[in-house]
């Protein structure tokens, strides 16, 4: 049996996606670090350990892209509090959490903000939500491949058959 990926969204894509992929579970991003480690938290029962990140592209980028690294400037980590060691390492290795982090034409997205990015060299792009999700789940152990969107259509069209 194929298990389809759960996928996690940015709250304006969740309608869509629940109607294009009926059998996936989809979730929308969560606005607080509870809900974010609840939620995760929420998928440990499953066997399925695949994700799909959707970020929502916040500026005018021309392209959706693929994730390859992200960087938290919020003030929030789902990864606070008592370590229960079972469901992952208290210091989890954050070098690579997304699968197509080798890609030339991949994006860092980043949550918060900081005038020195300014200087950042790499493509990157402001999001509003997933950055917490994406450190639950890897915490965990899930295998995640994630996008920068900004054509939903486009990107439902490339995806619409899952594997």
């Amino acid at each position: 049996m194929n298990i389809t990926p759960i996928i996690l969204c940015a709250p304006d894509f969740l309608s869509v996606l629940k109607a294009v992929f009926p059998d996936n579970q989809v979730f929308p991003f969560t606005t607080r670090v509870d809900d974010c480690q609840e939620q995760i938290a929420a998928l440990d029962n499953q066997n399925n350990r695949t994700v799909w990140l959707l970020y929502q592209a916040m500026d005018n980028h021309l392209q959706n892209l693929t994730v390859k690294d992200h960087i938290n400037l919020s003030s929030g980590n789902p990864l606070t509090g008592p370590a229960d060691l079972s469901k992952g390492p208290r210091f989890p290795d954050m070098s690579s959490v997304y699968e197509d982090q080798n890609d030339p034409d991949g994006v860092i997205v980043v949550l918060g903000d900081d005038s020195s990015l300014e200087k950042f060299e790499e493509s990157w792009a402001l999001v509003s939500g997933g950055v917490w999700e994406a450190i639950a789940l890897k915490h965990r152990g899930y295998d995640i491949r994630a996008w920068l969107i900004t054509d939903l259509g486009k990107w439902i069209s490339h995806k619409s058959k899952l594997n």
